[in-house]
C-alpha cells in the first residue's frame, strides 16, 4: 500500500522532472515528465480555447488545463513511467497497472495533501475522478505532444522512433476525425511546431 506523508503532495510533483520519458529508447534528446506535462498542458488549454470560442462547446479552458499538468502524478508519486509494450502487454496486466496508478492518486491526495484541499484536487490528480470530456481532450492533447516528440526525433535522423510516430499519427487522426476543436488546432497550429528557428522567424508571405 502506497503512502505519502501529509504536505508531500508538491514534493512529489517537482519529481516529475526527474522522470525520463520513453526509457527503453535511444533518444536524441531526452524528455522528462515535467516537460511533456508543461506540453500537454499548453495543447489542452489551445483545443478547449477553440472548442470554447469557435464550435461553443461548455469547456473551462483553465480547468482542462489544470487536469492536463497533473495527469502524469502517479509516475511522479512512484509509479515511473512504464513503457507501453509493458503496461499494454494484456488486458490483465494494464488492468493492475491502472490500479496501482489509481491507488498512488489517492494517496497523494488523501494523504499528500491538507484535508481543505483534497476535494478541490481531486477532479485534477485521480484519473477516475476527472470528467469524460476533460479526459478526452487531455488525451488529444498527451499524444499530440507525444506525435511532436516523435517527430522531432525521425527528424533529427532518429530510426528508433519512426514506428512511435507512425502510431501516434494513426491516433492524432482518430482524435482530428472525433473532435473538430482538436482538427482546428492540428491544422493551424502543429504545423510551425515542427519549424526550424529561422522557418518560424521568416516572415509570413
Amino acid at each position: 500500500m502506497f503512502h505519502h506523508k501529509k504536505g508531500s503532495f508538491s514534493a512529489w510533483m517537482l519529481r516529475l522532472r526527474k522522470i525520463i520519458r520513453w526509457p527503453l529508447m535511444t533518444t536524441r534528446e531526452p524528455e522528462t515528465c515535467a516537460q511533456h506535462s508543461f506540453e500537454v498542458a499548453l495543447i489542452s488549454h489551445q483545443i478547449a480555447l477553440i472548442g470554447q470560442i469557435k464550435f461553443n462547446r461548455d469547456y473551462d479552458p483553465s480547468s482542462i488545463a489544470l487536469a492536463a499538468l497533473y495527469h502524469e502524478a502517479s509516475e511522479s508519486g512512484g509509479v515511473g513511467d512504464i513503457p507501453s509494450p509493458l503496461k499494454y502487454y494484456n488486458p490483465e496486466l494494464t488492468k493492475q497497472i491502472k490500479k496501482i496508478e489509481n491507488e498512488v492518486e489517492y494517496s497523494m491526495v488523501y494523504q499528500g495533501l491538507p484535508e481543505y484541499l483534497q476535494e478541490a484536487m481531486a477532479p485534477f490528480v485521480i484519473q477516475v475522478k476527472v470528467d469524460k470530456q476533460t479526459k478526452a481532450i487531455v488525451k488529444s492533447a498527451d499524444d499530440l505532444a507525444a506525435y511532436h516528440y516523435s517527430l522531432s526525433e525521425v527528424n533529427g535522423g532518429n530510426r528508433e522512433f519512426i514506428d512511435a510516430a507512425k502510431l501516434l499519427e494513426e491516433r492524432v487522426s482518430k482524435h482530428c476525425e472525433q473532435w473538430p476543436e482538436v482538427n482546428e488546432y492540428f491544422e493551424t497550429q502543429f504545423p510551425a511546431c515542427m519549424q526550424t528557428l529561422d522557418e518560424l522567424s521568416r516572415p509570413d508571405n
